[in-house]
């Protein structure tokens, strides 16, 4: 049996030609083919696996296959699966190709390694990422060594962008094979982010085993690892991961740390920073602090040994002796600290800083002006300063009570402002009411006024046209005459009498409306002046739209030329009884002068006595239905006025409510857990005992 790489490689039949014989090895192979058949009992199997290699490299795949499908010797039946696959991937027919991969049985490692390896290629050209993915991994699972497969699985896995794939393969291999090449790149995943996803006990073990190899990687990959986690929500499962896992393993004393002292230094001071309480952090800051005073050396030994020793007066008892030993011991042999003035300020400053989130930000610097006045901050004493810093705290501390009754008195204050918005909610709602009642009662009187006049008027107007009766009269064209003059008396008395009087009225139902808004508006100008007294700043500024009337006059002027917009009406050429007889008479007995007499009469009596209600109705109709239409469009207007005063009393009431809420949270913060104020003064007292350490202030 050949070995497996001339398998691979398709080089089986290099092994059964004559090397030196320089014919074609598809002669060759036929000639020992047929020399083969003269045999009793032929053994063909191998002729036929070396034949269909030839034909592959020659890229007769068809061929090839045709070989590969004939019985074959039971250790060449495999082999001719994956290379029927490979003749079929050639020719593009990938599924098949797939069939037949996924068919072969074998016990050689490498074949499987060689089978995924195809199978990989093959869903890559599919464009099937998942199933590519799956199966380098596979491959690296099965034989991790075989040739290229790591970095083939490496490479497309940055491809693709998959970076908990890369990470994956990263760990295990640098795991597997302890080379610095395999970390040197799973810290280079860390330091552009990679790696911050995931959970930080899972790098325990690739961190532990570059430990024993290399200190100075192990400092360069846990400082990756740590500034990727800084930014997430991992990065206090990481100190109590890095921690946990430095007091397991150690570091031994003849290394000196490069790193790690400044991360530890960091992480340290971002623990004690008031964002979290200090039951939350207490274990973990004792084995931050063993294991930094353990990582600790020449200048770094100041810092964190007066880390240690403060930490132990504030809170006696919690670190190790042994640890407290060596604190006291660095601390001894330490050497000062050039920087005691330009750290306290930035103390100082944060104090000021939490201060101003709680709301105290006035109070402090009111009680702290004295004190500040006294000397130049810029040139003060580590001494002076600590002075500072210790009257501020204790200032604080004393705030916690009063701090209490500044939020119950906003909380109270805020309730007594709320209820006056609430009244001047309800006013302005029953002022608009009122407005509206008055604006549309007053419109409604002075459109019946007018109509009312118009309807008197008119038949009036109509009656008097009878003095156009003549006893001379040509009866036969009199109801014609009188209808022309009747229109335009009509036309006469709308234009001089109805119109101005139309016009002046509603002019003066504006100017009332005005008044009513302008009153109105006073109203809002005092709810304006007592809550933005309140406030102590423009917090209010109720405005009606007066705009309305702008809208108003519009509307008026439009219906006012409707007024004049009528077309000629028949008065006395109707299809009544009464006119008929009249017209009928007329034209019959108009050319007889006896019957004059008689007809004079008969016009005269009918144009006085005629019910004239149903032509007014013709002449008003129009006018009266804009103006109802306009007289329903009131109270939705005064509604406009009112609009934005309403909305934006509304807001403020919902401020207000909301300001009394966040009162009410912060008040039962306060007295449900008094830890939220009091530890970060505890935290400040910390740092300022190691600020006395650190500048030998007794």
């Amino acid at each position: 049996m050949s070995t497996e790489n001339e398998l691979i490689n398709k080089s089986y039949y290099q092994t059964i030609i004559d090397k030196n014989n320089e014919e074609h090895p598809i002669k060759l192979l036929g000639e020992m083919y047929m020399e083969e058949m003269q045999r009793e009992r032929p053994e063909l199997s191998a002729i036929r696996f070396a034949q269909g290699e030839v034909y592959f490299l020659n890229k007769d795949y068809e061929a090839a296959i045709y070989k590969w499908q004939y019985p074959l010797d039971e250790q060449f039946i495999p082999w001719a699966q994956k290379n029927i696959a490979d003749s079929h991937m050639e020719m593009g027919l990938l599924d098949h190709a797939e069939k037949y991969y996924m068919e072969v049985q074998t016990e050689s490692v490498k074949l499987k390694s060689e089978v995924l390896l195809q199978l990989f290629s093959l869903y890559i050209q599919q464009g099937q990422l998942e199933k590519s993915v799956d199966t380098i991994k596979n491959a690296v699972t099965l034989n991790p060594d075989y040739p290229d497969v790591t970095e083939i699985a490496k490479t497309y896995f940055e491809e693709i962008k998959d970076w908990d794939s890369a990470v994956e393969l990263a760990v295990n291999e640098a795991i597997r094979t302890e080379s610095l090449s395999w970390f040197e790149i799973l810290e280079g995943y860390a330091r552009q982010g990679f790696t911050s996803n995931m959970e930080p006990n899972y790098f325990n073990e690739v961190l532990a085993t570059l430990l024993q190899i290399d200190k100075y990687r192990f400092e360069s990959l846990t400082e990756g690892l740590w500034i990727s986690y800084k930014q997430s929500d991992f990065y206090i499962q990481w100190l109590e991961a890095i921690n946990q896992l430095l007091l397991n393993h150690g570091m031994e004393a003849s290394y000196t740390c490069k790193k790690l002292p400044t991360l530890f230094e960091e992480s340290y001071f971002y623990l004690i920073s008031g964002e979290f309480l200090i039951k939350d952090i207490s274990n973990l800051v004792n084995n931050h602090l063993a294991n930094w005073i353990e990582l600790s050396s020449g200048s770094d030994t100041l810092r964190s040994s007066s880390a240690v020793l403060a930490w132990e007066e504030t809170f006696p008892s919690e670190i190790a002796a042994t640890v407290i030993d060596e604190a006291e011991h660095q601390f001894e042999n330490s050497t000062p600290n050039p920087n005691g003035s330009q750290e306290g300020m930035e103390l100082f400053n944060s104090i000021k800083t939490w201060a101003e989130r709680e709301g105290l930000l006035e109070d402090l610097s009111e009680f702290m002006k004295p004190m500040l006045d006294e000397f130049n901050m810029d040139v003060a004493s580590p001494t002076r300063i600590r002075n500072l810093i210790k009257a501020a705290i204790e200032f604080m501390l004393e705030q916690r009570v009063e701090l209490e009754n500044v939020i119950l008195e906003e909380i109270n204050w805020n309730e007594e402002v709320l209820t006056e918005l609430y009244d001047m909610e309800h006013q302005l709602g029953e002022m608009e009411k009122e407005k509206a009642s008055i604006m549309t009662e007053s419109f409604h009187k002075l459109t019946n006024k007018l109509t009312k006049n118009i309807k008197v008027e008119l038949p009036k107007i109509l009656r008097n046209c009878s003095e156009l009766v003549k006893e001379d009269s040509d009866f036969s064209k009199i109801h014609i005459e009188l209808n022309e003059e009747m229109n335009r008396r009509i036309t006469d008395y709308m234009e001089k009498n109805a119109l101005p009087e139309f016009k002046d009225s509603f002019q003066a139902w504006i100017e009332d409306c005005e008044r009513e808004f302008q009153d109105s508006q006073n109203r809002c100008n005092a709810f304006n002046e007592s809550m933005n007294q309140q406030f102590n700043e423009e917090k209010l500024t109720l405005t009606g739209d007066f705009k309305v009337l702008d809208d108003w006059q519009r509307d008026i002027d439009r219906i006012s030329r409707g007024v004049l917009r009528f077309e000629k009406i028949n008065i006395l050429l109707r299809n009544n009884p009464s006119q008929l007889l009249l017209k009928g008479v007329g034209k019959l007995l108009g050319s007889i002068s006896k019957n004059n007499d008689m007809l004079h009469t008969k016009y005269k009596n009918h144009i006085e006595n005629v019910d004239y209600s149903e032509i007014t109705g013709e002449i008003i109709n129009s006018f009266i239905q804009q103006l109802e239409l306009f007289e329903e469009s009131i109270e939705w207007d005064i509604n406009r006025f009112f609009s934005n005063p309403q909305n934006e009393l509304h807001s403020l009431i919902e401020e207000v409510q909301e300001n009394i809420e966040k009162h009410n949270d912060s008040l039962n913060k306060m007295r449900e857990k008094p830890e939220l104020y009091r530890d970060p003064l505890t935290l400040f007292e910390l740092k300022l005992r190691q600020y006395e350490l650190m500048n030998m202030i007794s």
